[in-house]
């Protein structure tokens, strides 16, 4: 109803006001003209996401909260149900038989149609005989295209099952692979990680090295130095006590007169000479 009102609205809105001067209403703006040569802006180029929305996968594993067994997830029959009278669903008839037996569905229906004819709530009129023949026509046309366009339909549903498991079989091996690659990539991650750690070491190795040999010509270098002063020392010492002994001697002999000299030459022939007695 609230429908019907808003199209008659629409429409006599439209009658009221004609087509020039609803199109020649446009929105102001103060803003040039957009040049079409212009580069265009960062957000223009951007993808809409919402264009090509991401596929979303059915979940494999149910989660916890799912209750499976009072809300099942539905299942696609192969084929259609059981039916009695050719239209009339075979759990209907499971229903009236706790409540009223095995007559009970077929009396039902005979006493809701007998009420209906009685009452002339529906009447028997030409476009019945209508539906009794269209329905007369539909039972031969089930009777004999009826196996055939079901095995028709069969192929079909059997070529889309194929094509929908080649996609998924397509899809689980793009994703096997994809974890392959993770897991390589993974791999790689760590012997790089290991490799790095292997480099640190052999920098901190060289390092100790580098350190050892300075201090190893730190210690020579040192070691040089104060040899070279002890030698100094020495050598200084050799030549005092040489100039001391030079000089000694020749103020010893300096000091020595010739009387002296010819004395303590007898003496020393006197003691050989005592010397040559005793032996």
């Amino acid at each position: 109803m609230l429908s019907r009102l808003v199209c008659r609205a629409a429409m006599q809105s439209q009658s009221l006001v004609p087509r020039p001067m609803v199109v020649a209403v446009q929105k102001a703006s103060s803003e040039p003209a957009k040049d079409s040569s212009a580069p265009k802006e960062v957000y223009d180029v951007v993808e809409d996401p919402l264009a090509n929305p991401v596929r979303q996968y059915a979940l494999k594993k149910e989660g916890p909260e799912r209750d499976l067994v009072n809300f099942p997830r539905p299942q696609m029959r192969e084929k259609p149900g059981d039916v009695r009278i050719g239209f009339i669903p075979d759990e209907w008839f499971d229903f009236f038989y706790k409540k009223t037996g095995v007559s009970g569905p077929y009396m039902f229906g005979i006493g809701t149609l007998t009420y209906l004819l009685s009452k002339e709530i529906y009447v028997l009129e030409h476009n019945f005989y209508n539906g009794l023949s269209m329905l007369l026509i539909v039972c031969v046309v089930h009777q004999k295209f009826g196996p055939k366009i079901a095995e028709y339909c069969d192929k079909q549903i059997e070529a889309w099952r194929k094509d929908t498991r080649e996609a998924e079989a397509a899809e689980k091996t793009n994703l096997q692979d994809e974890i392959k690659d993770i897991e390589t990539y993974n791999w790689k991650l760590g012997v790089y990680k290991e490799l790095m750690q292997a480099r640190r070491e052999t920098a901190a190795a060289a390092l100790e090295v580098t350190y050892r040999e300075w201090m190893q010509n730190a210690y020579v270098e040192a070691k040089k130095r104060l040899d070279y002063q002890l030698e100094l020392a020495n050598v200084e010492r050799r030549i005092s006590q040489k100039n001391m002994a030079s000089w000694i001697t020749e103020n010893v002999l300096k000091s020595i007169t010739p009387a002296q000299e010819q004395e303590t030459l007898k003496k020393c022939i006197q003691d050989l000479k005592s010397l040559s007695a005793l032996a």
